[in-house]
């Protein structure tokens, strides 16, 4: 073991290639555990150089790397870049389609880590297709899920699916490593941004379409109450279970809300949204934005304000905490690296590289070569069986999460090897079990709910009220057995059940409150949708004469990306010092960093980055049209070249040679003629008509997919991406395995099914901790453990 202090990722060599935000936020997250990263660049520099007036965002996610410049006419994968590959640990690259010669790094070095980001995969029918932000959300069924009832569906802002992308790569990194520390084998990781896109905006709705005898639920929603007109603002909440609502109802002076059958029920007030919002707008916005928030704490319902590039950095809390820095070498601030590591330090910030200011041959000798692996390439796709040596396998994780980010967090150490143990209690189970959109009915009702079967596969579970003594006794010694404690509740919650007092040097403590562990709104609930309202990610969705909306939920699983991220950073360092620690990573600062673009650009140009419905800021045409059969596609022309292939396929020629379209700021500029002429092809054709047309050519184009039917989508069929997991109560259901494939691994990701409500307290209560027959059924008839709620 080394001495501590040292950052968590200390001496290891990384080498970009990308051109795009996902692998740039993916190798910032390196950056900012303490890896040395080089950019190489084209010779005309970076393309997010030239994103924005000033490049601002270029500057937030490469603060701290070097840069190293692709000589004239060479690709980015050139022989200027190779003597720092020779001595890189891990190698990333993102070209579309997919750059076999990259992926074939891997064979020629067995200890190398090569991460290949592609939008649909290196394999399957889709893997040489082109992509957008667009279109991926069409065919992961976001934008089908998020509009008025009868109005147009609408895409999320922001990129989501390239900064999920992007952290999920890190994670699988991660993973990847601590795999080659202990066999000197490197990896070929395979992330697909479609896969990311359905992980983080579909992953339990498409289990819903499963779980619901008559048939799937309607999609096309936004939730009631979600964001609503405030006196001198926008208000947002989120009521996800009755108590939740209840509350709410009683807050707005309607307390008979609570006791209705019909409006107490979420997927009810979907259907009479208009109805429901008229009369939560008669009371909101006689109040201010303040206090409705005060109202709104003083009640435990989840609510946070509409933020902005502008507003968001302003907020109290967020000042408090010290959520924003200082850009280097520049006036302006920028979210912090979203999670804090209690004893291992993170490097400080640095100024963003000049655009080939170091040398690749200088560097590669400071780099040094890597020593050879002790194991011949063959043995790269070593883990084939049953018992094969997961990276995670001998970590015990202790599970005290609920809803949808903490466990996902879990799950995804789950994913590698981890053991998990769930822990509930009858008085309270996860939220999940308890609370869905989709009224699922049928016997034994809490082992049906949608998410929590997609997000807790493959854990042990049980039951201990840490209301009780005696619950807290058991709960610690069982958390004397395990590596790892992850909770997600707000701190006053875990705080009371005396687990935090486990001084153990070894363990570490992963804690996922929404605000953070301190400030002013530190122990206020709050969800994902009440940080993709703070952190801005709302204002950025919707069209720009209409209110704003959430994207629906990602700020869940891309919070919970973050928190595996910085566990296995926490794991690698205990691995070479013993010494555990406390690992904090709020929701809302993770939100903040995918976020990082508005605050980055408003504070370096004054551009307030707003909303554009299906359009996009920068070319055109980009939108949601409508087909035969009442359908929709989406189609996205993003360069020259593609423009000029449409205008072909459509049979506008006058477009084709008319120069005020020649480029993508006239196709901007004409945006309402272009999209009544787009309009007009799609509707006389079927929605595969034109997905046929335009696919073969280059131009990205797709169906708005419904939820239930991603599972079935040709591409993720083909890369078993939905795997099969048969639940004792359920039957089989189709989950969203990890968003990334490693060549080393054939092991299906889910391993077990979701686990009945404490299905396993004999088993370890009984096993780990020796408590015989009449000890537990004391225990079961005092309401301690149990297996129905009550």
């Amino acid at each position: 073991m080394t001495a501590p202090g040292g950052p968590a990722l200390n001496g290891l060599r990384v080498v970009d290639l990308s051109s795009g935000i996902a692998g740039a936020y993916c190798t910032k997250l390196f950056v900012d555990a303490g890896a040395d990263v080089v950019t190489v660049e084209p010779p005309g520099g970076h393309p997010l150089r030239a994103r924005g007036a000033t490049g601002a965002l270029f500057g937030f996610l490469h603060t701290g790397k070097r840069s190293v410049t692709a000589g004239p006419g060479e690709p980015v994968l050139s022989a200027s870049a190779a003597p720092l590959m020779a001595a890189a640990d891990v190698v990333v690259v993102d070209a579309t389609p997919p750059d076999r010669t990259a992926a074939s790094l891997a064979d020629t070095r067995p200890d190398l880590i090569v991460v290949s980001l592609s939008p649909f995969g290196l394999a399957g029918p889709w893997s040489e297709r082109v992509a957008s932000d667009l279109t991926l959300q069409a065919l992961c069924s976001s934008i089908a899920g998020r509009g008025e009832r009868n109005g147009s569906p609408v895409t999320a802002g922001g990129e989501l699916i390239e900064w999920a992308s992007g952290t999920a790569a890190a994670v699988a990194t991660l993973v990847a490593l601590r795999r080659r520390d202990r066999t000197g084998l490197g990896e070929l990781i395979d992330l697909a941004a479609l896969e990311v896109a359905i992980t983080i905006f579909n992953g339990f709705r498409a289990v819903s379409g499963q779980l619901v005898p008559a048939g799937p639920p309607p999609y096309q929603v936004v939730e009631v109450p979600s964001i609503e007109p405030a006196q001198d603002g926008w208000i947002g909440f989120a009521t996800l279970s009755a108590d939740q609502f209840a509350n709410f109802a009683a807050m707005i002076d309607r307390p008979e809300w609570a006791e209705d059958p019909e409006i107490s029920r979420i997927d009810v007030r979907i259907d009479r949204a208009a109805e429901i919002r008229r009369d939560i707008a008669a009371w909101t916005t006689h109040h201010t934005v303040e206090d409705i928030m005060d109202r709104a704490a003083a009640r435990r319902v989840p609510a946070a304000p509409l933020g902005d590039g502008a507003t968001t950095p302003r907020l109290a809390h967020l000042v408090e905490r010290g959520a924003f820095v200082t850009h280097p070498g520049a006036a302006y601030v920028q979210p912090r690296v979203p999670y804090r590591l209690g004893r291992t330090p993170q490097p400080p910030l640095r100024l963003p590289p000049q655009r080939g200011s170091d040398d690749a041959g200088a560097l590669a000798a400071t780099w040094g070569s890597r020593p050879s692996p002790d194991r011949p390439a063959a043995d790269r796709n070593a883990l084939e069986s049953a018992d094969a040596d997961l990276p995670l396998q001998g970590i015990r994780v202790f599970d005290l999460t609920s809803f949808w980010a903490g466990p996902y967090a879990s799950q995804i150490l789950g994913f590698f090897g981890a053991e998990v143990l769930k822990v509930e209690s009858i008085q309270r189970p996860d939220g999940t079990r308890m609370a869905t959109s989709y009224g699922i009915r049928g016997d034994q009702a809490w082992e049906r709910a949608p998410l929590f079967q997609a997000v807790n596969t493959g854990k042990r579970a049980v039951t201990l009220d840490l209301g009780d003594p005696r619950g807290q006794e058991l709960g610690r010694r069982l958390l004397a057995q395990c590596d790892v404690l992850v909770e997600n509740y707000s701190p006053r919650v875990v705080e009371r059940f005396g687990l935090l007092d486990d001084d153990r040097p070894d363990l570490i403590t992963l804690r996922m409150p929404a605000w953070g562990l301190t400030g002013p709104w530190r122990d206020r609930p709050g969800f994902a949708q009440t940080m993709e309202q703070a952190a801005g990610l709302a204002s950025v969705t919707g069209f720009p004469d209409g209110p704003p909306l959430i994207p629906r939920g990602p700020c869940d699983p891309i919070g919970a990306l973050h928190g595996a991220f910085a566990v296995l950073a926490a794991i690698r360092d205990r691995d070479q010092t013993g010494l555990g620690q406390l690992v904090e990573v709020p929701l809302v600062e993770t939100a903040l960093n995918v976020a990082a673009e508005q605050f980055v650009e408003y504070g370096a140009t004054g551009t307030l980055l707003g909303r554009h419905g299906n359009a996009h800021p920068g070319a055109g045409p980009h939108g949601v049209y409508r087909t035969t059969g009442e359908a929709w596609v989406a189609i996205a022309v993003m360069d020259d070249d593609q423009w000029t292939r449409l205008c072909d396929v459509v049979g506008r020629a006058e477009w084709r040679h008319d120069p005020s379209l020649a480029t993508g700021a006239g196709r901007v500029a004409a945006r309402e003629r272009l999209d009544l002429g787009m309009a007009q092809w799609c509707a006389a054709r079927s929605t595969d008509e034109v997905v046929e047309a335009l696919w073969p050519i280059g131009v990205p184009a797709a169906p708005l997919v419904a939820p239930h039917e991603v599972v079935s989508l040709p591409q993720t069929e083909s890369r078993g991406f939905f795997e099969t997991v048969t639940h004792p109560v359920i039957g089989p259901l189709r989950l969203p395995a990890f968003p990334a494939r490693l060549a080393s691994r054939t092991l299906p990701y889910h391993r077990g099914h979701a686990p009945l409500l404490g299905q396993d307290n004999r088993a370890l209560l009984g096993g780990w901790l020796g408590l015989d027959d009449d000890e537990l059924a004391a225990l079961s008839d005092d309401g301690v453990i149990g297996t129905r709620p009550l």
